[in-house]
């Protein structure tokens, strides 16, 4: 199954490709702000949102689907914990 690149864990496949999304969306964009309203891709929005919650429940100790590798895969393509009103 390895030679045909079977996914065995389809939770992280799919968490690895909308990171790709978001990586993406920074080299278009120049940060990794996803507008809550994006129609090119909602998906993407639903998921930035879900990521922040998760770190919020990691850091409070609580059951959360966030890692410390996740939390640096997602520092190292520039993405922010907290959003800033301006």
């Amino acid at each position: 199954l390895n030679s045909i690149n079977f996914i065995w864990d389809s939770h992280e496949a799919a968490w690895q490709e909308k990171l790709n999304d978001l990586n993406r969306f920074r080299n278009e964009h120049g940060n990794c702000l996803v507008p809550s309203n994006y129609k090119h891709n909602p998906q993407l929005a639903t998921w930035v949102k879900c990521q922040r919650r998760q770190y919020k429940l990691f850091w409070e100790g609580r059951p959360s689907a966030m890692t410390s590798v996740r939390i640096l895969q997602l520092e190292r393509v520039g993405f922010e914990w907290e959003i800033r009103s301006s």
